[in-house]
């Protein structure tokens, strides 16, 4: 029986088994916490501790910026927050924008949720903020977030050799995109 009293869940979009809502401050600690695991952090351009200030200051920021939407990925069972997803440095006129995604607690990983989420945040880009592309970047190294993208449909458009210093050496940046017309295409199939 749920609680009279509890409030329904915010649902921005929704999957299968997950579903997409709005970042709040209150998730902070949870970001932080994963945000500093050791397996989260070498797949993203983080190197410095987070303290809960810059964690709450980002969160703040980003809600009120017109190039960026930040998500929290929730499992339907359960209602557990378990990561986030955006699409960040949206040009408006340009229809374009970079998306992101990790997933938190390791015991969540290597379960779908993230092809999940990528289908549903690459579908709202392209059915609903009319956007003419997508793109993102992860590291040579990221094999399992590759699958993902490659999966989806991402197409791989350039390297950026040795860009990102890892764990005591030098790795290559991917360059992924996805067009209007190829998930269309795709969807249409």
């Amino acid at each position: 029986m749920t609680n009279p009293e509890s409030k329904p869940p915010i649902v921005f979009l929704s999957g299968d088994r997950v579903y997409l809502r709005p970042v709040e401050v209150s998730d902070s600690d949870r970001y932080r916490q994963w945000l500093s695991d050791p397996e989260i952090r070498r797949y993203m351009r983080s190197f410095q501790p987070i303290t809960d200030k810059m964690e709450r200051e980002y969160i703040e920021s980003t809600a009120s910026r017109p190039d960026t939407i930040t998500l929290a990925v929730v499992l339907k069972d359960g209602d557990r927050h378990i990561g986030g997803t955006g699409i960040h440095e949206i040009r408006w006129k340009d229809r374009c924008g970079t998306f992101g995604i990790f997933i938190g607690p390791p015991e969540c990983r290597k379960q779908g949720y993230g092809t999940e989420v990528t289908r549903l945040m690459v579908r709202y880009a392209f059915e609903t903020l009319n956007f003419n592309r997508l793109d993102l970047v992860t590291y040579a190294t990221n094999a399992r977030a590759i699958k993902v993208y490659e999966t989806v449909g991402f197409v791989r458009e350039g390297v950026r050799r040795e860009n990102v210093f890892i764990e005591g050496r030098y790795v290559d940046e991917l360059i992924y995109s996805l067009l209007a017309r190829e998930y269309f295409k795709h969807t249409q199939a």
